[in-house]
Formats: structure tokens, C-alpha cells, sequence
């Protein structure tokens, strides 16, 4: 059975990823393993994270008695985190969660305790990307937006309440609920993301729901209790802007330099943070003003992406942190950074990818004769020329025409009535020919129909415009095609992988269907 996809043949992974695998030391100096992981761990422990126990959200005692041993410094962190999207956003933010689950729980195994962090993006104000979500279409991927879900949104998204359009998106998705169980699944959603909910309790309580079992402690960077860790560490940040600004620019040279794409281009107007003030984000106009008004308690800074890996690290003791292929190619930028705030980066690990596979992609994979690897690396098939078998009837008619056409002068020399015979004959075979060709070419096409719908149909599951499905679809999906047992089986795939996306067989047939991938 294949059990992962190669990274060489999955696709849209960033060239800075795809290095960070091979070994980029030049900007990754942690080769990432549990090894390197486990090692860091036991360097910071004993660092006491910047904000108490009270600023992690949790469930159950254990939880509580995680967070204040991470708060002592009694324990070390492994580091998740997305944006608050709409029903957990696309499977990989679980899958997240449960790769911090994982690593957590093997470096405590290794003697040093260590506590599964989400850090939840509620102070973002990309209201486009977390309001919306998507399902597997008849016709392809089909993408449902919330009201109010556009790029002119400027208000931390966390606190915003979720729309009433919610109810019809929910509507949407009960077209898929064929496993059983999945209506009570399908409500169990409903309620969380109802309207009027905020987008950070519904995403955090949610993600609390799939986890369930599993000791996870929540960051929500808007708590009050990181608002002084915020401004401490935006103020040292103004303090040192020569040697901040100087390492974005160094890094971005470099990578230039060596033919990489620069994730974040360097601005010298820019200053990497923003400042959240009257309820809305921006950019910083002038620094020294918003240093002012930071001090003053006017406004609250907020992370950018090149500043927000220093600032989870400056507020807990992060030994590892568990991130997507686009946010290890900024790493590439933003690790520079903590030498500037005298602060230990952690080890960087990346999530798994997953592709699910139910009984009718298995069907589909079989019938086109692919194995799910050469599905992934395959592209587009070009269209396909007439049947061989077509081609030689034709020609064979074409022959049999000339060969008729001879015979002509000998048989008007024996009776010149036979011509006449000669010429119906010649037609009558011509047009079964002809018929026979046409029906040929036509049942080659119907087979192309058929195998094309196939393979839009595995590209609508497990290629959604042409990236992996688990960037864009809910675990919603999965759980309403296949019910609750789908959510033990996405679990048991989080390995962190170096080498490839898991294959996640799903599905009643799964153990009887193996072969198909291979």
C-alpha cells in the first residue's frame, strides 16, 4: 500500500519548502526531527512564559494544570497556529493541532515535560480568508463566502460575530451528509459557528470538540493578559529598529542573491508590526507615534508575519513549532529576527499533509488505471486521438475504394452491366464501414467522457484547484462523508512528515481496497 505521496510530486509546495527539506542551513540552522526538537526543549526549560495560566484557553483540570506548568517555566511548548477561519478553516489547521499533540506528548516522553499549543490568530483582520469555507461540488470545488467578507475589513477578526448567512452555508453542506451520524455531526457544527458567535469562540471551541481526548491549551493573542507581553515586546522591537529593519533587509539580499524568491520583499517604509486602535489594524504611519500611543495604552501592537514566530516565542518557551510550507519559506526571514530579541528559536517542524481517499476515489483511481502517486504527478491528459482500430477501418475503406475502381474496366469487359453492381456493391460497403468508424469513435468517446468525469471528479476531492484538498476544505467534509470514524483515522495520520502527504484511506471498504494505491 503507498502510505505517502512524495513531496517531489505534490503540488504548489514553495521552492524555499521544498530546500528547507533538502537542508538550507543558511537559514535554517535546526535540521527539524524530534531529536532537535527534543534537545531545545531542554535547553529553555525552566524559561517561564510571559503571560499566566489564565491566558490559555482549556478544557478539563489536566489542561489547567498544563497551562501553570507552562507558565512556571515547569514545562516547555509546541506551537501551533492559524487564522480563526469558519468551521476550523481547511483540515490542515486540525491537522496542526494534532502534530503538536503528537510532538508534544514524544519529547514529554523523553523526560522533558512539554504542553501542545494553538496559538489562534484572532487579532488577523483577513475577514476574506476566514470567512468562507468550501465543498466538494457536482461541477468542482464549490466556495461559500460570509457576508462582510472582503479585503476592506480593518477589525481584528476574533471578536467579530459570525453572520446569518452561516445558517445557509450549513444548508449547503447537508447536501453531503451521507455517513451515518452525520446530521448530529453536521449540528454539532451549527451550534458552535451559530449566528452571533464570534469567529475566535466558535473556531476555538470547535477545534476543542475534534480534539477531544487530547490535552491542548489555546494562545488567543487578543486575551488581556498578552497585552503587556505585546507592548514589552513591540517597544523592545522600536528600541532596536535599526537592527529589526537591518535583518529583514540582510536576509531578503540574501535569498535574492542566491536565485530564492523573497516571501516577505523588504520596505524601508514599512516597520513589521501594526497597531490595533478604535477597534481597527493598519499599518504603522509613524513609529515613534505609535510607540507613544503603545505606552500610553491607547493602542495595542500586533504581529506581523515576519514578527509574530519572535513574539510566540518571546511569550512561551517554544521548543518546536509545527508549521504549513509557506510559513517555514518566511521563516527563512523571520528567524533572523531572534537574535535581535535575544530569544532561542525553536525547532521548525513541518504539518503533515494529508490526502483523503474514500471507496469511490479508490473506484475512479482503479478504473483510470493510476495509483494515487501517479495521479498527483500526472498533468493534465491531452486529448486523445482517434481509436487505432477506427484509423484502420477507415484506411482499410479508402484501400478497398481503389482496389473496387481497378476492377471496373475488367468486369465492363466480361458484361458491362456488372458495373453497375460493382458501383452498389462499393457503396453499400463503404457506408457499413463508415458506420462502423463512426460508432467506434463514438464509443471511444463516451469512454473519454467517462474517464475525464472521473478524474475532475478526484481532482474536485483531492486536488481542489489544483492544490491539496486539505488546504481548502473543513474536516467538516470528511466527517459527513464518513462519518465520526474519519476523525480517529486523520488523528492516527499526524506524523509530521518529512518525505510526503499520508495517505488517509476512509471509508467502509478502506482495508479491502488497499491495493488500489498501489
Amino acid at each position: 500500500m503507498t502510505d505517502s505521496i512524495p513531496f517531489d510530486r505534490y503540488p504548489n509546495l514553495p521552492p524555499l519548502f521544498r530546500a528547507f527539506l533538502r537542508g538550507l542551513t543558511e537559514f535554517y540552522a535546526d535540521r527539524p526531527g524530534l531529536d532537535a526538537a527534543a534537545a531545545r526543549a531542554r535547553e529553555i526549560l525552566g524559561r517561564p512564559a510571559s503571560v499566566g495560566a489564565s491566558a490559555f484557553r482549556c478544557r478539563g483540570p489536566a489542561g489547567r494544570d498544563r497551562a501553570e506548568a507552562l507558565a512556571s517555566g515547569k514545562a516547555v511548548a509546541v506551537a501551533a497556529g492559524h487564522q480563526v477561519g469558519l468551521f476550523t478553516g481547511p483540515l490542515f489547521a486540525l491537522l496542526k493541532a494534532f502534530d503538536a499533540i503528537r510532538v508534544a506528548r514524544e519529547i514529554s516522553e523523553r523526560g522533558v515535560p512539554a504542553v501542545p499549543v494553538f496559538y489562534a490568530l484572532t487579532d488577523d483582520h483577513d475577514l476574506a480568508e476566514v470567512a468562507r469555507t468550501a465543498r466538494p461540488g457536482a461541477e468542482g470545488p464549490e466556495v461559500l463566502v460570509l457576508e462582510g467578507a472582503d479585503r476592506s475589513n480593518r477589525r481584528p477578526v476574533g471578536p467579530l460575530p459570525i453572520p446569518q448567512k452561516v445558517t445557509e452555508i450549513v444548508e449547503k453542506f447537508r447536501l453531503d451528509a451521507k455517513a451515518p451520524g452525520a446530521s448530529e455531526i453536521l449540528e454539532a457544527f451549527a451550534r458552535r459557528s451559530a449566528p452571533g458567535v464570534s469567529y475566535a469562540d466558535a473556531f476555538v471551541e470547535t477545534l476543542f470538540d475534534l480534539v477531544e481526548g487530547e490535552l491542548l491549551l489555546v494562545l488567543d493573542p487578543l486575551t488581556p493578559e498578552a497585552a503587556a507581553p505585546a507592548a514589552a515586546f513591540f517597544l523592545q522591537a522600536a528600541r532596536r529598529q535599526a537592527a529589526v529593519s537591518g535583518a529583514w533587509r540582510q536576509t531578503a539580499e540574501r535569498l535574492e542573491a542566491l536565485g530564492h524568491e523573497v516571501p516577505v520583499p523588504y520596505r524601508s517604509d514599512v516597520f513589521p508590526f501594526f497597531a490595533i486602535e478604535n477597534g481597527e489594524r493598519r499599518r504603522l504611519d509613524s513609529l515613534d507615534e505609535a510607540a507613544r500611543r503603545v505606552e500610553a495604552g491607547r493602542a495595542l501592537p500586533s504581529v506581523d508575519v515576519l514578527t509574530r514566530p519572535a513574539f510566540k516565542s518571546f511569550l512561551l518557551p517554544m521548543a518546536a513549532s509545527i508549521l504549513g510550507p509557506s510559513e517555514i519559506a518566511y521563516h527563512a526571514q523571520a528567524l533572523a529576527l531572534f537574535p535581535v530579541f535575544e530569544l532561542s528559536a525553536p525547532v521548525l517542524l513541518p504539518r503533515t499533509h494529508a490526502v483523503l481517499t474514500g471507496p469511490a476515489e479508490r473506484r475512479a483511481l482503479e478504473a483510470l488505471g493510476l495509483s494515487l502517486s501517479d495521479f498527483f504527478a500526472a498533468s493534465a491528459p491531452s486529448a486523445a486521438a482517434a481509436p487505432r482500430e477506427a484509423e484502420w477501418l477507415a484506411e482499410l475503406g479508402r484501400r478497398l475504394e481503389k482496389d473496387l475502381a481497378a476492377l471496373e474496366p475488367s468486369l465492363r469487359g466480361i458484361d458491362p452491366t456488372l458495373t453497375g453492381a460493382l458501383e452498389t456493391a462499393g457503396r453499400k460497403v463503404a457506408y457499413q464501414i463508415e458506420q462502423l468508424v463512426e460508432r467506434i469513435r463514438k464509443a471511444a468517446e463516451k469512454r473519454e467522457d467517462i474517464a475525464a468525469g472521473r478524474r475532475r471528479r478526484l481532482e474536485t476531492m483531492l486536488l481542489p484547484e489544483g492544490s491539496g484538498a486539505d488546504r481548502l476544505y473543513p474536516p467538516l467534509v470528511p466527517l459527513l462523508a464518513h462519518g465520526r470514524s474519519a476523525l480517529a483515522a486523520i488523528r492516527d495520520a499526524a506524523r509530521s512528515s518529512l518525505e510526503g502527504a499520508a495517505v488517509v484511506e476512509l471509508g467502509a471498504e478502506a482495508p479491502a481496497e488497499a491495493a488500489h494505491a498501489r
